[in-house]
């Protein structure tokens, strides 16, 4: 009768779990940005960490694998007061990219937050608005590849039609500036901003609120909006 060999000891490092954590975190993504008007500057972005592990998928903190590259998550807001003619609420950039340009409040979206959440947070974040006083709805998704300098980014836009522009805006957070615009005369947009603006005032346009004089203004303000939608595009 043939016994078995007895197999050699293991070495502790051997017996010792396989964790993730073990391993040295891959460093940011040094990203490129092109400000407003100005040149192009690099910095670190922590809202697109997730581009550092490239298109071949990872493991999710459950241990679940998935195939497919994550993009960045953002939200914008488009908020229009019901006026003579209508307002639409803006937000002059304290960083790049596009520092310094006008564009829609908004930002990434964190780790386990539902998108509206997000958008309530950060339009109270940047103008100092009670998001309970904004019924805001989802307008649009946009992720067309090259929208974000920084990377492969996704937004989702969410609109709102309020009765005044007395909501005590106030530029805070990562805003250098708040104010209001009339929505036929808007200025130079970050990003693909205009494009985010064109189609959320079609949506608003389209809903029972918007009728008569607002329904007219922001469709003719929507039709007014052209491309390329992309600054500097």
């Amino acid at each position: 009768m043939l016994l078995p060999l007895p197999l050699p000891p293991l070495s502790r490092r051997a017996l010792a779990p396989l964790s993730l954590s073990s391993q040295a975190p891959a460093p940011l993504p040094l990203l490129r940005h092109r400000g407003c008007g100005s040149g192009v500057h690099a910095r670190r972005h922590r809202g697109l960490a997730a581009l550092a592990m490239g298109s071949h998928g990872g493991v999710s903190q459950d241990g679940y694998k998935y195939r497919y590259p994550r993009p960045a998550v953002t939200v914008d807001t488009v908020i229009v007061a019901r006026s003579a003619p209508p307002q639409l609420l803006l937000i002059r950039r304290m960083n790049e990219p596009f520092k310094d340009c006008w564009a829609l409040p908004g930002g990434f979206v964190d780790e386990d937050e539902p998108l509206n959440a997000a958008a309530a947070r950060e339009l109270q974040e940047e103008t100092s608005v009670d998001p309970a006083s904004v019924p805001l709805v989802q307008v649009g998704a946009f992720g067309d590849p090259g929208r974000d300098p920084r990377g492969w980014t996704v937004t989702v836009a969410y609109g709102a039609i309020v009765p005044t522009t007395d909501l005590g805006v106030k530029a805070a957070d990562d805003a250098r500036d708040a104010r209001w615009f009339d929505v036929a005369a808007l200025p130079t947009l970050a990003f693909d901003h205009k494009l985010v603006v064109k189609e959320a005032l079609r949506t608003l346009a389209a809903k029972p609120e918007s009728h008569g004089d607002l329904q007219q203004s922001l469709s003719a303000a929507a039709d007014k909006l052209e491309g390329p939608w992309q600054q500097g595009a």
